[in-house]
């Protein structure tokens, strides 16, 4: 048994009045579970997991049967260790860079991104899933990270509307066009080069970009800011293609092409046993 809170029992304390007595049971119940660990979880507008100095905002808290307990004790280990891993493997970050998330998701890799440039560095995070978003800005705010600048938009071609649609696990969410559905938000469509004329973004140390298939709508509309960027790690997601999730997801030979006509030196991990590492498309000047 995990002690863990049930989904019924969560959805049932989940007002304003009730939320200190379902806090109070979710602390009690990580304590039990991660003894010696300093956990604690709370409301604020968002439910939050604090784990000794890092907060993580988790709008799924309860929509599990049990937590990865490992992975709640960890959290802010691991995702330092990924971004190194993943999106350190070319690029070794500076104080005072700027980097670019497009796709920053809820702020595994913001956090490692803002450490790394330290306080003199910038980090420019975009995300447009409104639920994510949200957890994004709650992760900057609660962890003091206050060289990010959080922008809720999707990075597309040409100014548009469009859907991202929500799938069970929130990192597979992705943007397409067409009707809304049950599970899809709308979001704004804009040019990533527009947004760098905007908020003045000139020169870009670092531009990772992590989009579930939409780097053929995306990358058209980041070509200036390419232009001025030295390195560059873009995920393609060609393996969802071949689990037949659909071909749009197949953009690994683009992604190549894309980066290679802007000028970078393009290099992948392709004997990586990991399924997705070699859909890592990393570029350089």
């Amino acid at each position: 048994m995990s002690g863990w809170i049930a989904e019924a029992d969560a959805a049932a304390l989940d007002s304003p009045q009730a939320r200190p007595e379902l806090a109070r049971r979710a602390t009690a119940a990580a304590r039990a579970a991660l003894p010696g660990v300093d956990i604690e979880i709370f409301w604020d507008g968002i439910w939050i997991r604090r784990v000794g100095p890092h907060y993580f905002p988790d709008p799924g808290m309860f929509h599990v049967a049990a937590p990865n307990w490992p992975r709640w004790a960890n959290a802010a280990e691991k995702f330092l260790k990924d971004a190194n891993d993943y999106w350190f493997h070319v690029y070794k970050p500076g104080s005072g860079d700027l980097i670019v998330d497009i796709g920053a998701g809820r702020g595994e890799d913001v956090f490692a991104f803002s450490r790394a440039v330290g306080p003199g560095g910038r980090v420019i995070a975009i995300e447009p899933h409104p639920v994510s978003f949200r957890a994004l800005e709650a992760f900057c705010k609660w962890n003091l990270l206050e060289n990010v600048t959080a922008i809720q938009c999707a990075c597309v071609e040409e100014p548009c509307d469009l859907e991202i649609e929500t799938l069970p696990v929130w990192e597979s969410n992705y943007v397409r066009s067409g009707e809304r559905s049950p599970t899809s938000f709308p979001v704004k469509g804009v040019r990533f080069d527009a947004l760098c004329a905007e908020r003045g973004i000139e020169r870009i140390i670092f531009l990772k970009m992590n989009i579930e298939g939409a780097e053929r709508s995306a990358l058209p509309g980041c070509r200036r800011a390419l232009d001025r960027t030295q390195f560059a790690c873009i995920a393609a997601h060609d393996f969802r293609a071949n689990r037949g999730e659909g071909e749009h997801f197949r953009t690994l030979e683009f992604v190549r092409g894309f980066l290679a006509d802007c000028g970078f030196r393009v290099s992948t991990r392709d004997d990586d046993p990991r399924y997705y590492v070699p859909y890592h498309v990393h570029g350089m000047r």
